[in-house]
């Protein structure tokens, strides 16, 4: 199945197929930059920037092709339900996490961090940023009600957790957007907002940009 057909309808050329594939990527984006960018600002006190905006078709035979299954990350994952379904996911680096999490909490006198704490504060951060800026943006952009489930978080590679996302849904195929951020003070320091959803609810998404 190639992209056209999960992105376009019956009857629908090849330039209208890019235009609601580009529409993804707008939504994503602007969401992203709406609401995600001053939360994450308030938050870390610095001030973020989208390097870059990713967007492919996924199935749970590709994964393992499309993401390096050596390649650990420590991600934050959400699943909204409603009138769409979709998984939002922060993931950053897992050497990234401790500064991460020092930056949360504030952790400035240079004091040993536990695994505990880099965990807890992450998992938060994601909460916030994914069930609230997040959700809260997609819902006044698109007007979808959308419900977020409780936070799960996981130290893994990527793969396996969209694995682990894939199989517990009831779909097969998926539009994966992932959304590069760095930062003007922690230069070195990168987040990655991603959204995971369905092909037939990702037609739903579009289709608020054709009305």
């Amino acid at each position: 199945m190639g992209m056209s057909s999960i992105v376009g309808g019956s009857g629908v050329d090849e330039v209208d197929d890019s235009n609601r594939l580009n529409a993804i990527s707008n939504v994503i984006k602007f969401t992203i930059m709406n609401r995600c960018i001053n939360a994450i600002d308030t938050m870390l006190n610095d001030k973020s920037t989208i390097d870059s905006l990713s967007i492919e078709y996924i199935t749970l035979d590709n994964i393992y092709e499309k993401f390096d299954p050596e390649h650990v990350v420590f991600a934050v994952y959400i699943k909204g339900i409603g009138e769409i379904t979709l998984t939002l996911l922060l993931v950053i680096e897992v050497e990234d996490g401790e500064r991460l999490a020092s930056i949360l909490i504030g952790n400035t006198i240079g004091n040993a961090i536990t695994d505990e704490l880099v965990t807890s504060a992450i998992a938060e951060f994601g909460n916030i940023l994914l069930a609230g800026a997040f959700t809260n943006a997609l819902t006044h952009f698109t007007g979808f009600r959308i419900d977020c489930t409780a936070p799960g978080y996981a130290k893994d590679s990527l793969a396996s957790i969209l694995e682990y996302i894939i199989v517990d849904s009831d779909s097969t195929e998926f539009i994966y957007a992932d959304g590069k951020l760095s930062f003007m003070t922690n230069k070195d320091l990168a987040l990655h907002i991603s959204v995971l959803i369905p092909s037939e609810d990702a037609k739903k998404l579009v289709d608020v940009m054709f009305r």
